[in-house]
């Protein structure tokens, strides 16, 4: 069974009732990293209705829109450094086009899951807090202060201030979070004071302030009903945030603690773990433009939520789009899997949209990166796809695919392609010199060619038969077409490319080059 599908048979064995959560603290760019958690919650839900249409289930994703601004990020210049401490809600947004600083991270972010067919119920805490949907659990935290207080150390194993209190009021005045102590509670105000210098009174109706992190998250469990949330494993280590939750949930609150579902880290290739504190990110929005939704889909779907993935988003990214191609063959039984039946799920589960009946006509991710770099025109791309490919009378699907694909190669080329995987077929013969025998190589390569079908195949078995007529080794051949016709010793894949050229052009610039 796909790993979803497991965890969805072991909720059903619960109830057949389901809020599965996710969310995050809008502090910075929300990247591919963080989409691990919204598309493991996204993929539970799915396997979730998919068992079985009995089951009730929804998905909530949380924007942590009141917690404060912990410093000011790379990203941000140092003006923002008056905000620290404040309400990611209450601060100005860095573009100046969003009602605040929160709103300016997750609308695109919520856009992308659009595209991504999530189907989520957003939430934001400031305006559960504003509801009172948080009050009653911020009394009886506030009613069992010293039980939590005694939870919270036994099980994090650190010692809390004499004055610690299970609520952080935000100053009236300055604004802040951070900077308060509290001096006292007469219900439903809790007292303090501020380092600004002003006091007075936050209700716990209200979003005047906020719980700690460690009691906020279990608070949320019980008044939403959570019922399963993936949570990242710096969450997961012993005596952290959800043994602690755990703890208040069924002790403070007399509730359940969630279905837990741990996830690992993505990492970056070259860099480490995204985050957006560094800087080391690649987001969401730039994901979905270099590669179509369900390749990011797929991406997650495919790995247990706890294996590590390893993400590179320059030939990664190729590789990717070769292996759901690989996922959807098998998915139609062109092709045969090694786990047929959960590699058909891991397709089924990356999808956005329905699959057509019969099998799509697929387009080489790596052969459009060549196409749109030899002539970067919608007529001449399906002219050779036809003549390389044998494409003829594409469906309304399959012309909707090529086109989504060829917008994100040609963003793929501007952003993250490497540099020896980009070229241009040059108009004039470059200011280049062959030596004499790879000047043999082309001449007879040349006189090959005029009678060779113009196909991939082959042109790659002549280019190797001629590299061993004339003890010429290929690789040194390879650089005498490159240089050749690109003015560059190396270039895309020789066989595919050459095909994709016009047969008359190739043979007249080898002319060219014979008589050089």
């Amino acid at each position: 069974m796909h790993w979803a599908d497991v965890i969805a048979a072991d909720l059903v064995t619960r109830s057949n009732n389901h809020v599965i959560a996710t969310g995050i603290t809008p502090s910075g760019h929300i990247h591919v990293g963080n989409m691990r958690e919204i598309l493991t919650g996204d993929t539970i839900y799915k396997a979730l209705k998919y068992k079985d249409s009995g089951i009730e289930a929804k998905l909530i994703y949380i924007g942590d829109t009141i917690d404060p601004l912990r410093k000011v990020y790379p990203f941000l210049d140092e003006s923002y450094s008056q905000y620290i401490g404040m309400s990611l809600y209450e601060i100005p947004c860095p573009c100046s086009e969003h009602n605040n600083y929160a709103e300016h991270f997750l609308l695109p972010f919520f856009d992308a899951l659009k595209m991504l067919n999530v189907e989520y119920e957003p939430k934001y805490t400031h305006e559960m807090y504003k509801s009172g949907e948080y009050s009653e659990c911020i009394h009886t935290l506030i009613e069992h202060k010293q039980e939590v207080k005694e939870i919270l150390e036994h099980i994090s194993g650190r010692q809390l201030p004499d004055d610690w209190y299970p609520y952080n009021p935000k100053c009236g005045a300055c604004k802040k979070i951070t900077t308060t102590t509290v001096t006292g509670f007469e219900k439903p105000y809790v007292l303090y004071k501020c380092k600004c210098g002003y006091e007075g009174k936050a209700d716990i109706n209200t979003d005047d302030g906020k719980l700690p992190w460690r009691l906020d998250w279990p608070a949320r469990w019980q008044f939403l009903g959570v019922s399963c949330e993936p949570y990242g494993k710096d969450h997961a280590t012993a005596g952290g945030s959800y043994d602690t939750g755990k703890r208040i949930i069924e002790e403070i609150f007399s509730g359940k603690a969630p279905y837990s579902v741990i996830y690992e880290w993505i990492q970056l290739k070259g860099k480490g773990a995204m985050a957006s504190s560094t800087g080391v990110v690649v987001t969401a929005v730039e994901m979905l433009e270099i590669t179509p939704p369900e390749v990011l889909r797929f991406l997650m779907v495919r790995h247990n939520p706890n294996k590590h993935i390893d993400f590179d988003p320059g030939l990664g990214i190729l590789t990717l789009v070769d292996e759901l191609d690989r996922y959807e063959r098998i998915n139609y039984d062109i092709e045969e899997g090694d786990d047929p039946e959960d590699q058909k799920r891991t397709y089924d589960l990356s999808q956005v949209t329905t699959p057509p009946p019969e099998f799509p006509k697929q387009i080489p991710y790596r052969h459009l990166v060549n196409l749109v770099q030899i002539d970067d025109n919608w007529d001449a791309i399906l002219e050779r796809l036809k003549r390389t490919e044998h494409f003829e009378d594409l469906t309304d699907f399959e012309t909707a695919k090529l086109e989504q694909r060829l917008n994100c190669v040609r963003n793929w080329l501007k952003s993250f392609a490497p540099e020896n995987v980009k070229f241009r077929v040059q108009s004039d013969l470059p200011d280049i010199t062959l030596s004499e025998d790879q000047k043999a190589f082309i001449e007879k390569l040349c006189a090959k060619f005029q009678d060779d079908p113009w196909e991939s195949d082959v042109l790659h078995n002549t280019i190797y038969s001629v590299s061993a007529d004339l003890n010429i080794k290929p690789r040194k051949g390879f650089e005498a077409i490159y240089n050749t016709l690109l003015g560059k010793p190396q270039g895309p894949r020789l066989g595919y490319f050459l095909s994709s050229l016009d047969k008359e052009f190739v043979l007249k610039r080898f002319s060219e080059i014979i008589k050089k």
